[in-house]
This record gives structure tokens, C-alpha cells and sequence, in this order.
């Protein structure tokens, strides 16, 4: 096993780290994204945050996952000590606050809340132990990357209202699909969302949440927010739909369904924003 690997899988960068600098990138194209600095600042401090907050999500379940033959968690596998662990998460945390040093008010103040519900999520209040809080934080930080990044460059209005409400019922969707892979694991340590209501009914509300997100992006573009050409992806939501019946008719596991579902998100995220560039930009 490469030494590279475990350091990696702890980081767990890839599974989520993109679509959140894509949400933050997103909001400040939203408002017109001028000085590069903030948004580089902006960028960093998501990057290095969520790093740190699934860092401090093993360290803190490295006593349950070591339990689980199919741990994805490192330290839980012994293959990085728990020091070593704290010790990155300090250093992440610290970078991410060194990165804050770029980014400006009104954008800066919603760092306090971010910091709050992730690192909440895994310890302290345990969002991740109570239901439907954990699917709401799971949304909400997304969310609010997408705030920061409209608001480097304008006060935010209607249209970054709607986008951050789009964000946060795709990510919250993701809560629920992440809850449903682990039920498992989660059913001897806490009570998630995905428990509470089962696996069939949190299919539906994942539907739920995936109709509610292109419901708003909808209103986006019959508000003017956003320019009327993009209601051409709408269409492309439907990629995002044919994974989740496939997990509803148990065709297709939950771990593959996330998977599915992320990097179709992220190729519409970026087909988006591309789009949204070249009609808008020149302009």
C-alpha cells in the first residue's frame, strides 16, 4: 500500500472538496467576481476548512469504525495514530484561519456559523447523531459557501438567495444518501435521519430534496436572476433522478449511488457556471 493512501483517505478531499470550491466559486461569478484576491483567500479557507472537519470526523469515530470491516476511516484501521490526526486537524484549522485573514466583510461573517455546524457535525453537539439536523447542516455549509462567495463582491440578493436554497437541498440530499449508506454502522452508535425513517422513505425524501433544489433553480431564471438560457439544464436534472430509483429498487447500492451522484453534480455544476460565463460575461 502506497504510504500516500491513508494520509489521503483521511484528507477525503475528493468526495467532497470540489463541489464545495465549485459553490463558493459559483456564488462570486453570481455577483460579478472582480479582485482575485479575496476570492483566492475565500477558496483556500474552503479547501483547508472541509479538509479539517473530515479529519476531526475520524479522529472523532475512531473508536465505532474500528468495529467495521469496511472502514474508510484510517486511523480507525490503525494506519495513522490519533495524534497524528489532531496534529493535522490543528494545522488545517490554523491554515484555515491564516485564509480568512483575505476574505472581507459581509462574506467573513458567516465563517463563525460554518466553523460551528461542521466541526459541530462530528463533535461537541453531534449534529451527525440527530435527525434531520444532520441532513440540514449537511446542507447548510454549502450553503453558505455560496453566500461567502456572492457576498466578496455584492450585498446578496434574491438570485444568490435562491442559488444558496438550490445548493443546500442538493447537499442536503447528499446527507440523506451518505445516511442511507451508513445505516449499518450508524444503527449501534446514534440515530441518524436515514434510521428514522428508513431506507425507502429517505429515497423519497432524497426525490424530495432533488425536486425542491431544480423547483428553485426554476425560480432563479423566471425571476431574472439568472439568464433565461439556462433553463436548458433543467432537463439534465434528470441524471441525478435515474440513480436514485435505481437505489429504491435496490439495484444498485448506496456507496455507488453517491458516487454516481457526485460527479454528475459536479459536471452540471461546472456545465452551469460555464454556461453562465459565456452568456453572461461578455455582456
Amino acid at each position: 500500500m502506497s504510504q500516500a493512501r491513508p494520509w489521503l483517505a483521511l484528507f477525503r478531499f475528493h468526495e467532497y472538496g470540489p463541489l464545495f470550491l465549485l459553490c463558493g466559486l459559483a456564488g462570486a461569478l453570481y455577483a460579478g467576481a472582480g479582485e482575485p484576491l479575496g476570492l483566492a483567500g475565500l477558496l483556500c479557507f474552503i479547501a483547508l476548512f472541509s479538509s479539517s472537519a473530515f479529519v476531526l470526523n475520524d479522529v472523532a469515530d475512531r473508536e465505532e469504525d474500528a468495529g467495521s470491516a469496511e472502514s474508510r476511516n484510517p486511523i480507525a484501521r490503525g494506519e495513522i495514530g490519533k495524534a497524528a490526526g489532531v496534529a493535522l486537524f490543528a494545522l488545517l484549522a490554523a491554515g484555515s484561519l491564516v485564509a480568512l485573514r483575505f476574505v472581507s466583510a459581509p462574506a467573513l461573517y458567516a465563517a463563525p456559523l460554518v466553523y460551528g455546524l461542521y466541526w459541530g457535525y462530528s463533535w461537541g453537539p453531534g449534529f451527525k447523531a440527530r435527525p434531520w439536523v444532520d441532513v440540514a447542516v449537511h446542507g447548510a455549509v454549502p450553503a453558505l459557501f455560496v453566500f461567502m462567495g456572492s457576498a466578496l463582491y455584492a450585498p446578496p440578493d434574491l438570485g444568490a438567495v435562491l442559488l444558496a436554497g438550490v445548493v443546500f437541498c442538493m447537499a442536503a440530499m447528499s446527507g440523506v444518501l451518505q445516511g442511507v449508506r451508513d445505516m449499518g454502522k450508524d444503527a449501534a452508535h446514534r440515530r441518524t435521519t436515514a434510521l428514522a425513517l428508513g431506507k425507502g422513505r429517505s429515497v423519497d425524501l432524497s426525490l424530495a430534496l432533488l425536486a425542491s433544489g431544480v423547483a428553485l433553480y426554476i425560480a432563479a431564471v423566471a425571476s431574472g436572476s439568472l439568464p433565461p438560457v439556462m433553463a436548458a439544464l433543467v432537463p439534465c436534472s434528470l441524471l441525478l433522478v435515474s440513480p436514485l430509483l435505481r437505489l429504491r429498487a435496490g439495484t444498485e447500492g448506496a456507496g455507488e449511488v453517491i458516487s454516481a451522484v457526485r460527479l454528475r453534480g459536479v459536471l452540471l455544476a461546472l456545465a452551469a457556471m460555464a454556461l453562465y460565463v459565456v452568456w453572461v460575461r461578455p455582456a
